[in-house]
């Protein structure tokens, strides 16, 4: 375990997590800005700001953490195919290390656990299907 953990490639791991918590921040608030964009156009001028706020509201709790799982594992995927050694334990690494900045920022609660552990397992999936047979 020792060998593997020496084998990691920090640099890598902690910039995916970061551009993986990036996009999934931008993805969420891309969504609700093409919603204002559409209420914009729809009303011929200013969007009415209670129903931006009621749909940031709605939506936001549920986009934020799917975008989060999704991207980590399109990170896992693209991180193992670039490495020769303990592709899983970087999938999982990666999961992890999203999962604790999502929990920073969003705090801990049920939903929070629940988006932990399927963070960490689309990492270790990610990885696992991209890595090299």
């Amino acid at each position: 375990m020792t060998a593997q953990l020496s084998q990691i490639k920090w640099g890598r791991v902690l910039l995916t997590t970061a551009a993986v918590y990036i996009l999934s921040f931008l993805m969420v608030f891309l969504i609700v800005t093409a919603y204002a964009t559409y209420l914009a156009f729809q009303a011929r001028g200013a969007p009415d700001q209670v129903m931006i706020t009621a749909f940031a509201n709605q939506y936001a709790p549920w986009i934020g953490p799917i975008s989060l799982i999704l991207f980590t594992a399109l990170g896992a995927m693209w991180m193992a195919r670039r490495l020769e050694a303990a592709v899983p334990l970087h999938g999982v690494i990666l999961g992890v290390l999203a999962s604790l900045v999502n929990i920073i920022f969003d705090g801990l609660s049920l939903n929070s656990l629940l988006t932990t552990i399927l963070t960490v397992a689309a990492g270790w999936l990610g990885a696992q299907m991209s890595a090299r047979k």
